[in-house]
């Protein structure tokens, strides 16, 4: 495969005691396990969820027999990608709906199967503000629905959860539902992306989470190729 770009882009937060995350993960911890001037090295060590800062999350997340990050099949970790822009038409607390994706496609053209698709909100803005994790833009269920129907094979955003306000507690009852769409239809999501505004509607993406066996979630270093 011959790749054609001018320039990469870093798609991904420090991983540090004020990293995005979902309430109410803990934040990062971060210590020092030996220092040059005591040990004559230097060696930190990281105490933090699998789901703080950009991270993706995987099927076993919420299904007995989804897979873990370390089984994240190769071919869903590199390829070519659609960003879908809702940050002109959407405010915190606001669900993006399975016809805001199909308005965005008549618009913008079909998503070819096997994309990886990113979802940008305009979060990022606030992301070291109090109501990033509190009144954020997600996906509805039938958004979510209508994607996997559209065969992709990744979906991410730069909020700090792929499901809308509206699918977490206490507003519903239950998982939020389209976590439950993508993930059981074997579809991984990447959360807490940044820098969404400097990519056009197509480019690469390398997706390199940490390989961790018996975890749902893993912090995760994301590249496009533009």
């Amino acid at each position: 495969m011959h790749l054609d770009f001018e320039n990469v882009l870093d798609l991904s937060y420090v991983v540090d005691e004020n990293s995005p995350r979902e309430l109410p993960i803990d934040p990062v911890h971060i210590y020092d396990q030996a220092t040059l001037e005591k040990d004559g090295y230097f060696e930190s060590r990281v105490d933090m969820s699998g789901h703080c800062s950009t991270h993706i999350d995987t099927p076993c997340l919420m299904y007995p027999d989804g897979y873990t990050v370390a089984e994240i099949p190769k071919d869903k970790l590199t390829g070519h990608a659609v960003l879908m822009d809702f940050s002109a038409i959407k405010k915190p607390n606001d669900a993006v709906t399975a016809k805001d994706v199909a308005a965005w496609i008549a618009e913008n053209g079909e998503i070819p199967k096997d994309s990886i698709v990113f979802m940008r909100t305009g979060m990022d803005r606030f992301v070291y503000q109090d109501n990033f994790n509190r009144e954020w833009i997600g996906f509805s269920e039938d958004a979510a629905e209508l994607l996997v129907q559209k065969g992709i094979k990744v979906i991410g955003t730069d909020a700090c959860s792929i499901d809308a306000v509206a699918g977490h507690p206490p507003l519903h009852d239950g998982l939020p539902p389209a976590h439950l769409v993508f993930l059981g239809a074997g579809i991984p999501h990447v959360e807490d992306l940044c820098n969404l505004s400097q990519l056009p509607t197509h480019f690469y993406v390398v997706i390199a989470p940490l390989k961790l066996a018996r975890s749902s979630g893993a912090p995760t270093r994301v590249l496009a190729f533009v």
